[in-house]
């Protein structure tokens, strides 16, 4: 009997632990990662178009969405949503403070940190992979002027399915492919 409780106590924990699911809503604006076109365009009447001849190279359409403060931009491939990103325009600290505080509550502490700086800008991305699904990244980028000033200051959230982004960049290198000359 102690034989029995004991594997259907290991067979619990190891399901669990193999069938266990992200806690973490996957997705963007509360639309799943594959809500297709169509049910977004539904769903969201104010948004507009603002695909570029480089998204369509990669089977990808932009939409934009202004709210009261931020701007959201939603990527599809091949119709289905795939990323997403939240702007803000010249944050204050304290805003940019309080959505770090946030996004650490929402998926734990920080996983990996980067920055960077050319002669236009300056950067800090902190990122978050709270499942194979979903990768949340936090940047601050600063834009300076001709003189060496910040002259403005862009703060995205952006949110993405790794696994579909692959399959972007796949798309993409096989749409090349094509009309390479050796």
């Amino acid at each position: 009997m102690k034989k029995f409780i004991l594997s259907l106590f290991l067979l619990t924990v190891f399901s669990g632990i193999c069938f266990s699911q992200s806690k973490n809503f996957e997705g963007y604006d509360n639309m799943s990662w594959g809500t297709t076109l169509e049910e977004f365009k539904k769903q969201n009447p104010s948004a507009y178009d603002e695909t570029k001849a480089d998204n369509i190279i990669r089977n990808e359409k932009l939409y934009y969405k202004d709210g009261n403060s931020v701007t959201r931009v939603y990527r599809f491939f091949d119709n289905k949503l795939c990323w997403g990103r939240t702007v803000y325009e010249d944050p204050s600290e304290a805003i940019c403070d309080a959505i770090i505080e946030k996004l650490k509550e929402e998926y734990g502490p920080l996983y990996d940190f980067n920055e960077g700086k050319d002669k236009d800008s300056e950067y800090f991305i902190l990122s978050w992979y709270p499942s194979t699904n979903l990768t949340v990244m936090f940047e601050l980028q600063q834009i300076y002027n001709a003189y060496g000033r910040v002259s403005s200051t862009l703060l995205f959230i952006t949110y993405q399915n790794d696994k579909i982004m692959a399959d972007i960049k796949n798309y993409e290198k096989q749409q090349k492919k094509k009309n390479l000359e050796l």
